[in-house]
């Protein structure tokens, strides 16, 4: 595996953050230095989906997954929605006045080795709608979003039906404008990787992977809202697919992706349970993937406090790390509210983002990093019925 990089991210940090008014959101100056660097196997990957608190609109830094020494590997930004006007993160354009601190954040992780990639897609958005009825006009616009942000790759979370010649079209275009070591993930769910012909995103992954097996980087696999449960039966259940019937998509592209709080949806696991499952498969496969996050806000064990803590017990649990004993079972939230609402809309002004120290909600977890605390993010994603099967029910983005 890549030697691990945590030793000069003080450094780095204080050199990026002194550099920060130099850096533009709407530069591509930020080039893609993380994504060469990055292991082949065992990655630990994180979705910051986020940024803002429900009700306080406090900013929710991830700094903290570079400057607490966590061992992650990738931050995938969510999510990206390819409307019909213009291309959002979420609900506004990414070049957002409030989102002006989290790029000069996510540059300076970038430029410690840490790979950025940005998510299109999920579940209830126009995205691959727009890309089939319009690719003309909705790839210049990704394009110019990769540019502008200097983005390591893109994830393609495909959750409507979507026909495979449109993946392959933008995963193709993708390769021809950024070359080989751009990175080109793809986030269905674990039953479409076990042959399942009939799946949300429309198509087969098998067909695909034979297509552009060389192409793709790796599958984040959704073992969560009932789309499984991430144990290492499950996952060994893909490997057999892929392994006789399937397209042969190795362990080492095969990512165990799970939900980091029982508030975000189904399918959580306990944290012991979970690390004794990955512990079981990085025996059973030295080329094992590695774990990817839904997501980054609330992330177990300290929860909005300290939500990069998950990422560092993965790094551990993944280097053969020790397994704590179990401690009793978080309860969800009775009515979690959908992740999906970062709270009410901001002034068009270019006023800073309030942290939680200046609204006074949690002085003790930002009197270091500025970083988000309290328990005003203990919502979840609500369990719609009519989303049960998507994984990103609550966490998408209207």
């Amino acid at each position: 595996m890549t030697t691990r990089r945590p030793l000069l991210a003080a450094a780095v940090l204080a050199l990026g953050l002194a550099a920060a008014p130099l850096l533009s959101a709407t530069s591509a100056e930020a080039a893609q230095p993380a994504a060469a660097a990055l292991p082949d196997h065992n990655r630990v990957i994180v979705y910051y989906q986020k940024e803002f608190a429900n009700g306080t609109n406090a900013y929710i830094s991830p700094l903290p997954l570079l400057t607490e020494h966590t061992g992650v590997d990738v931050v995938n930004i969510a999510a990206v929605h390819m409307n019909a006007d213009a291309l959002y993160l979420n609900d506004w354009l990414p070049s957002d006045q409030r989102f002006a601190q989290m790029w000069t954040e996510l540059h300076t992780m970038q430029s410690s080795g840490i790979a950025l990639i940005g998510m299109i897609g999920g579940a209830m958005n126009e995205t691959w709608v727009n890309l089939q009825a319009d690719f003309a006009t909705q790839y210049p616009r990704l394009k110019a979003f990769i540019d502008s942000y200097g983005l390591d790759g893109i994830d393609l979370d495909v959750e409507t039906p979507t026909a495979l010649a449109t993946v392959e079209k933008v995963i193709t275009s993708l390769r021809a404008d950024y070359g080989p070591d751009f990175l080109i993930t793809l986030s269905p769910v674990s039953a479409a990787m076990e042959g399942d012909p009939v799946n949300i995103s429309g198509f087969d992954y098998d067909t695909l992977y034979r297509d552009l097996g060389d192409d793709i980087a790796w599958f984040n696999m959704q073992f969560y809202c009932n789309w499984g449960t991430p144990t290492a039966e499950e996952y060994e259940a893909v490997v057999e697919h892929q392994q006789t019937a399937g397209a042969h998509i190795p362990p080492s592209k095969l990512v165990l992706a799970v939900v980091t709080n029982p508030d975000n949806c189904a399918g959580w696991l306990p944290l012991p349970v979970l690390q004794q499952n990955l512990r079981a498969l990085t025996d059973s496969h030295p080329d094992f993937g590695g774990v990817a996050g839904w997501e980054y806000f609330n992330s177990l064990p300290e929860g909005p406090a300290a939500p990069w803590e998950w990422a560092t017990l993965m790094r551990k649990t993944l280097d053969g790390g020790p397994i704590p004993t179990p401690t009793p079972d978080p309860t969800p939230s009775p009515d979690p509210s959908p992740t999906a609402d970062p709270s009410p809309e901001p002034s068009s002004s270019a006023t800073p983002v309030a942290t939680l120290a200046e609204t006074g909600e949690d002085g003790l977890a930002l009197a270091a990093w500025g970083v988000i605390g309290g328990a005003t993010l203990l919502g979840g994603i609500a369990a719609v019925a009519a989303v049960a099967h998507r994984r990103r029910a609550g966490a998408s983005r209207g």
